[in-house]
């Protein structure tokens, strides 16, 4: 993710893989690699957050927490995302967008924009609004969940199917499905194709407390199958939201992120789950591992603060730089922020159980 945000804030690079509309093309491998790594991200968030959310419920119902208290605890948490969104990751991408003198040439995205006012929106409306959504799902049964799961996609490639990209969006189709911009809204992780993702996290999160020292051999099964489908649909170039055909090796793994296609969900998925197994493995190289740990326990300060971070390094680079300097100033900014995080995390902790810092 950093990696992602680094590139359009260093490099001035920036790739929308969105439905309806021709995209910029990949100009090197190093520059496709560089964003299809980053797409395991929003997946592996909002996944990881369904299954979070469950274990956390179940953990404080072992506790004196009623249900009542969970979910107000989740409705407070996605609206602190969502404040978070709009007082300072807002700002972020507006102090790392100012320094730049490259004309990306506006708004390329579906929907009718002649100008005017617009509520944007980011991964962070995505991630509050399904936490809130959640708060109601997280005690419903495997079945329900996974049918959830299933509906939200089938759902996406219906609705995407039977709209033009020129058209002429409701502000609240924008927050709710459609990805675009309109006058009013502007939306690339609606609400019902991502509370999918939630649902399966939540899914996974149930197998987890069931089937503890199963899961993980389950995980890396389930994340093969979920590859080997994806190649199939692929392959016969079906459910990826593009009517273009692949025509070499790069353009077949050219995915539809803006709303996630079934072929983005599957081979992100798969592979989020095969790392899964894989990190079981790693345990005993935990001091290794340090940083990792250390960034998931702060994943929300991390984000606000790698924003500001790389927005700072990019003012050296207003016409953007080669992929070599970015991923050194990536690397820099990753040394930073370990000392950043590893400071707040001592700060968090000696905070009470109720205290806002905690979720953040």
């Amino acid at each position: 993710m950093a990696l992602d945000h680094a590139s359009a804030m260093i490099a001035r690079t920036h790739f929308m893989e969105i439905w309806g509309i021709d995209f910029t093309l990949y100009p090197s491998i190093g520059w496709w690699f560089t964003r299809f790594v980053s797409h395991l991200c929003a997946p592996g968030f909002f996944f990881l957050m369904g299954m979070s959310m469950y274990l956390f419920a179940q953990k404080r119902m072992l506790s004196d927490w009623t249900t009542g208290k969970i979910n107000t605890y989740f409705l407070k948490r996605g609206g602190l995302i969502l404040l978070l969104m709009l007082f300072l990751e807002f700002p972020a991408w507006a102090f790392g967008g100012s320094f730049s003198q490259v004309d990306r040439g506006g708004f390329n995205m579906p929907g009718f924009f002649e100008g005017g006012f617009f509520i944007p929106s980011t991964v962070l409306y995505g991630l509050g609004m399904c936490m809130i959504i959640g708060a109601f799902l997280w005690k419903l049964p495997k079945i329900i969940l996974g049918l959830i799961t299933v509906l939200s996609f089938a759902f996406s490639a219906w609705y995407i199917g039977q709209l033009s990209p020129t058209a002429t969006f409701n502000p609240i189709a924008v927050f709710l499905y459609t990805p675009g911009i309109t006058k009013g809204a502007m939306s690339l992780y609606p609400v019902i194709p991502w509370i999918g993702v939630t649902t399966f996290g939540m899914l996974w999160g149930k197998l987890y407390q069931e089937y503890k020292e199963r899961i993980y051999p389950i995980s890396l099964v389930t994340g093969l199958v979920f590859i080997a489908v994806f190649l199939g649909l692929r392959f016969l170039e079906v459910m990826n939201f593009q009517k273009a055909a692949y025509h070499d090796w790069i353009s077949f793994f050219t995915l539809i992120k803006y709303p996630p296609s079934l072929c983005f969900i599957l081979i992100t998925c798969g592979i989020n789950l095969v790392l899964f197994y894989l990190f079981s493995k790693l345990e005993r190289f935990s001091t290794l591992l340090r940083p990792i740990n250390l960034f998931g326990k702060t994943a929300m300060f991390y984000y606000i603060v790698h924003l500001y971070l790389y927005g700072l390094l990019g003012i050296a680079f207003p016409m953007g730089s080669s992929i070599y300097t970015l991923y050194g100033m990536w690397l820099m900014g990753l040394v930073i922020l370990y000392f950043i995080c590893q400071w707040y995390l001592g700060f968090k902790r000696a905070k009470p159980s109720d205290s806002i810092w905690k979720m953040i």
